[in-house]
């Protein structure tokens, strides 16, 4: 089953297949970013900051700083979202972060 991410309001607005996949797929199984770094920042395709996924959330963090990203992981292609979103954690830390926007493709 695929792992859903949340805005701050609850609502999915990503997914990863796995909690290990290096990448992340708006709802519709776009790519939009990857996770490059042993931690949980990720950038999108260009290889710029596009937020952190903090628990089952996908948020940006007020604090970030710009970091140099050397290499993309190559695209995997299209994904397909599979099984339902489950009800998202309680996030209490909103005042450290804001929701990312993420485009998505017609």
């Amino acid at each position: 089953m695929s792992v859903y991410l949340f805005d701050m309001g609850g609502q999915p607005v990503a997914f990863r297949r796995t909690w290990s996949d290096p990448h992340v797929f708006d709802l519709e199984g776009h790519r939009i970013g990857c996770l490059p770094w042993e931690d949980n920042d990720v950038v999108d395709l260009d290889g710029r900051y596009l937020g952190t996924v903090v628990d089952d959330r996908l948020v940006r963090r007020n604090d970030w700083c710009e970091r140099q990203c050397s290499r993309i992981p190559d695209d995997p292609g299209p994904a397909e979202p599979t099984g339902s979103p489950l009800t998202p954690h309680h996030f209490p830390n909103c005042f450290a972060y804001e929701d990312v926007l993420v485009h998505h493709h017609a």
